[in-house]
């Protein structure tokens, strides 16, 4: 970058003077204006003491605070803000991983129940009748179940008028 000074001062020029960002002409151009000009040079003179001063400051107090604590506090207090942003949001967020816990429990939960605990014991049910007699005072059935491979004779006596009055 290349700029014809002329005796006109540039603040600009002086800042970047001082942090050392001119090109190598520039910066002797910057040079030979300071040492001709009265009014540059008292203000090259006010930044680097203000400058100096600066820097003096803030390493007194730096040198006085305690980093370790510092930090300690700014964590806390960023874990609290984290923490308390929870609440509603956080709980609506977890019932992506309770709702389908708690519905997949729920369906093997009736699951057991309906196929193992409220099962109602099974009524044995003739398989086949093997065998009937009807007579005129009682009916006598013989019959088999197919769960407990039982035989079951079944008698009732019922007095029947009209089987009486046929016999006769």
């Amino acid at each position: 970058m290349t700029h014809s000074y002329s005796n006109t001062c540039d603040e600009i020029l002086i800042v970047r003077y001082l942090d050392g960002d001119l090109e190598a002409g520039e910066k002797e151009r910057m040079e030979t204006h300071i040492e001709a000009c009265r009014q540059c040079r008292r203000q090259v003179v006010a930044l680097r003491a203000f400058s100096q001063d600066l820097r003096l400051r803030v390493h007194h107090a730096t040198d006085s605070v305690d980093f370790v604590a510092l930090e300690k506090q700014v964590l806390n207090k960023a874990l609290r803000q984290y923490r308390s942003r929870g609440g509603f949001p956080r709980f609506i967020a977890s019932l992506k991983y309770i709702l389908p816990a708690t519905v997949t429990a729920g369906v093997l939960l009736f699951f057991v129940y309906s196929n193992f605990v409220a099962r109602p014991a099974p009524v044995p049910v003739p398989s086949a009748i093997i065998n009937s007699f009807t007579g005129s005072m009682s009916s006598v059935m013989i019959f088999e179940t197919p769960e407990t491979r039982q035989t079951i004779l079944w008698y009732n006596e019922d007095t029947d008028v009209k089987s009486e009055q046929n016999a006769v």
